[in-house]
């Protein structure tokens, strides 16, 4: 085996990367050139050194030391490979020992049963022979239980299918003939016989008479086909009276329904008509309503602004105070209590005659009159006005003494 490839396997198993192993058949001798030609070369003018670089004295120190180690790694992979092969041979022999036993207790086991199996497969094809003949026989069970079931079958329907017309024309006789003879009538089907799929099932016939007993008995009102027909026309002529008693009735009907919409098209105009009429009653009753508010909201406007003002102001006051002053003046204490209207209207009627009596005086003595009367009503206006600043300054002189008389009784 080459060296290279055992190196690459090895280093593959383990897992360690070796550096390359170089050939050591190489006799070439190296000389001081070989190994470094830079420092050992000959120089014109300049004499040989000796080598004494300790960094390449440690360098050759290891690779020396690395050459050994692997030399030795490489013995230990070579003395496990062998050992490996050697465990590996035993195992092989042994197992190719244990094939060759195995081989010869088969041998002898196929010789010592091969004229067992020769009877056994002799049993096995009597019994595949009599095994088709029973396959045969049960083909034919099957298609005479199969024969039976259908026989059966046709029975139990053409049963159900009389028990139906029985129930027809029980319903269809007289309603007395039915209370006379009453019938348990079957309403659900009756399982009369009932197969399983087992052929070896024995039938119970002792429930199959009990079933049939508990279906009604054979009697009928009809016993020819005959009345069954006169029945049909006397159903077809009671039919037909019947349709004309309905058509009869459909135009009654309708009249009664036309004069029906008729007299609601005529409720339902008086009713829109009254519906109107109320509308509008309504909303007049509404603008009364609102023209109510209005004037009563008019009414207190001028009850509060202006009737407050007639009555209770300060120029309506004075007017009455006037009226009063000029009745009493002119006419009289009022001793009757009169209202103020009717003091006006006493003093207008006054006012009337006076005029009366004036106008038959000249209308130039009339006018110095009344020019003597308004210098003195105005002479008599002043000296009042007078009068009140004169009693207004006597006021305060009185209230000055009394605060001063107070002052000194105090003191």
């Amino acid at each position: 085996m080459d060296k290279k490839v055992l190196l690459k396997r090895i280093s593959k198993k383990s897992g360690i990367k070796l550096p390359p192993i170089e050939d050591q058949n190489d006799n070439q001798i190296k000389t001081i050139i070989d190994v470094d030609p830079d420092f050992y070369t000959l120089v014109d003018g300049r004499p040989i050194r000796p080598d004494t670089s300790i960094r390449k004295y440690k360098k050759y120190i290891k690779e020396v030391a690395l050459k050994r180690t692997f030399h030795g790694f490489l013995l230990d992979e070579i003395l496990r490979i062998d050992k490996d092969i050697k465990t590996e041979r035993k195992i092989y022999e042994t197992a190719s020992k244990h094939f060759s036993e195995c081989q010869e207790s088969f041998n002898k086991f196929l010789a010592d049963d091969n004229n067992k199996t020769i009877v056994v497969m002799k049993k096995s094809d009597n019994l595949d022979k009599e095994l088709a003949n029973q396959i045969e026989e049960h083909k034919k069970a099957n298609y005479e239980l199969a024969s039976l079931r259908s026989k059966l079958q046709y029975i139990d329907e053409t049963l159900q299918i009389l028990i139906s017309f029985q129930k027809f024309l029980y319903n269809a006789a007289p309603v007395l003939w039915q209370d006379n003879n009453k019938l348990n009538l079957v309403t659900s089907n009756l399982d009369i016989f009932t197969l399983d799929s087992d052929i070896f099932c024995e039938i119970n016939v002792n429930s199959v008479i009990e079933k049939l007993r508990e279906l009604p008995p054979a009697v009928l009102y009809f016993e020819k086909p005959a009345q069954i027909l006169i029945i049909f026309q006397s159903l077809e002529q009671q039919n037909l009276n019947y349709l004309l008693k309905t058509v009869e009735l459909r135009s009654e009907k309708n009249r009664f329904l036309k004069s029906a919409s008729l007299l609601e098209d005529l409720l339902r105009n008086e009713l829109d008509f009254i519906q109107e009429q109320m509308h509008s009653v309504q909303k007049a009753i509404e603008e009364d309503e609102k023209r109510e508010k209005e004037l009563k909201e008019e009414f207190y406007n001028i009850l509060n602004d202006k009737i407050k003002y007639l009555i209770c102001s300060e120029s309506v006051l004075k007017i009455s105070n006037y009226v009063e002053f000029a009745y009493e003046q002119l006419i009289g204490p009022n001793e009757t209590q009169l209202s103020t209207l009717d003091q006006v209207l006493a003093l207008e009627q006054e006012y009337n005659s006076v005029m009366l009596e004036l106008s038959a005086f000249d209308l130039n003595e009339v006018k110095s009159i009344e020019k003597i009367i308004y210098d003195d009503g105005a002479r008599e206006i002043k000296q009042a006005k007078e009068a009140a600043k004169i009693l207004k300054d006597v006021d305060k002189l009185t209230k000055r003494l009394k605060i001063s008389y107070n002052l000194k009784n105090n003191l």
